[in-house]
């Protein structure tokens, strides 16, 4: 019986010692593999956050579940897991650069009429702000009038500003400069019933 039993106790030490061998086998690829689906996430995390912010959440949370198990010493589910990790980040990354990209035709489409309101928006306002000569129009105080004209003073230097600028680079933050330009002088002419030529 007590043979038995040692043999039983030697089979189940030898099962534990090859059962931690095979885990610590597996630390390595597990850190490695933990490693570089951090670093993608890190260089590609914010195109997909700014394009597709539902998907970068979900990556969060599956790198976020991968560094759990890692801590927890899951080592194969780390290895398994992270597989399926990377491959939903590589899709999330190709499909908010097609995203990026369509959003870069209509900002191109934006910008085109843009470029061919604000000029004439700015020409009726200038010649507004001149006819008054200083006077404040019926119905507003001085200082009404200086605050409206100061505020689209700032509008106007923000579309030249954009309208200058405006490159391959900083493309996207100029549109968006004069898109909100152009909303804060059309704002002012519709409180003034100023009209575009």
């Amino acid at each position: 019986m007590l043979k038995v039993s040692r043999i039983f106790l030697t089979a189940a030490l030898a099962a534990l010692f090859l059962g931690l061998g095979a885990c610590a086998n597996q630390k390595v690829p597990a850190e490695q593999a933990l490693a570089a689906i951090e670093k993608k996430f890190q260089e590609s995390g914010a195109e997909v956050q700014k394009y597709l912010p539902d998907r970068y959440a979900e990556i969060e949370t599956s790198i976020k579940s991968l560094r759990d198990s890692m801590e927890e010493k899951s080592y194969g589910d780390v290895v398994t897991n992270a597989a399926a990790a990377e491959d939903s980040l590589k899709r999330a990354i190709a499909d908010a650069r097609v995203k990026r990209a369509q959003a870069m035709v209509e900002m191109e489409t934006e910008w085109n009429d843009l470029a061919k309101a604000m000029p004439a928006m700015i020409t009726a306002m200038d010649k507004k702000i001149s006819s008054q000569r200083g006077r404040p129009p019926k119905g507003m105080t001085a200082d009404e009038w200086k605050q409206t004209v100061a505020e689209y003073d700032a509008a106007r230097d923000s579309w030249s500003k954009a309208a200058a600028e405006i490159t391959s680079k900083t493309f996207e933050a100029s549109v968006a400069a004069a898109r909100d330009a152009k909303a804060k002088i059309s704002a002012i002419m519709e409180k003034l019933g100023v009209k575009a030529a």
